[in-house]
């Protein structure tokens, strides 16, 4: 169906696509509940005694194969690696000194660090009329990161922007807003320092889980094309991506 575009003077991509995806993400983090079992015990919830917050730093890098298999539906691939580091803030209820006195709280902060690898697929439909493009894209991914089970995670955005020129080559700036569906239960076993296994369960997500930002794409050849993306959840989370792409 290409040369249905083409005979009306659009310039297609070239059909399949070689590149990277780096991206820079900072958000709070979202703690539902916590459940702590000892010595193979069922987990129970210890969020009456504690309440959890954390800020999240996430950097990824991706390796991405895209193929364009209709002028308006392009389907991709990723494989990467992710570097997490994490603050979690723990406030915890203390029973009072005396009888008659206030309840006590303590506040404690632990910073942690996780790295894994990260893979996933993906589809993007466009569509537009005269020089005004929409894209809708969803994309599946799921990183190993040490626990007994796989984050996963769903990402859709919808941009809405302008398809037109930088002198003689491509260009398109949008505006984009973007879900970011990465609710997980963080799972796993560790030793008890008083001796044999504490086993925990952790629902978490974002604590903001849309984004509103912009972005642009620039063409300088047939075969390199070069795009960056941006957005912001209104309460201090933002990311950046960045996204080279050699096609042929």
């Amino acid at each position: 169906m290409g040369d249905l575009a083409t005979k009306r003077g659009i310039e297609l991509p070239l059909p399949v696509g070689c590149g990277l995806v780096f991206y820079h993400l900072d958000r709070s983090i979202r703690i539902d509940d916590v459940r702590v079992g000892r010595n193979g015990a069922a987990p129970q919830s210890v969020s009456q005694f504690a309440q959890l917050s954390a800020n999240a730093v996430v950097n990824n890098l991706n390796a991405k194969f895209d193929v364009w298999i209709l002028p308006f539906v392009n389907v991709y691939a990723i494989v990467g690696y992710i570097w997490n580091q994490s603050e979690t803030t723990i406030d915890v209820a203390l029973p009072p000194l005396t009888p008659s006195g206030p309840t006590r709280t303590k506040r404690m902060t632990v910073p942690t660090e996780m790295e894994g690898t990260v893979g996933g697929i993906g589809i993007t439909v466009a569509g537009g009329y005269g020089p005004f493009f929409m894209t809708f894209d969803s994309n599946g991914a799921q990183a190993d990161l040490g626990f007994d089970d796989r984050f996963k995670a769903v990402v859709t955005s919808f941009r809405g922007g302008w398809n037109g020129k930088a002198g003689a080559r491509p260009l398109r700036i949008w505006a984009n807003v973007t879900d970011w569906n990465t609710d997980a239960t963080a799972s796993g076993t560790v030793p008890d320092p008083d001796g044999g296994s504490l086993s925990f369960e952790v629902d978490q997500g974002p604590a903001y889980s849309w984004t509103y930002g912009v972005g642009s794409q620039y063409a300088p050849t047939r075969h390199i094309e070069f795009a960056t993306d941006t957005g912001f959840d209104g309460h201090g989370g933002w990311y950046l991506a960045l996204v080279p792409v050699f096609r042929f």
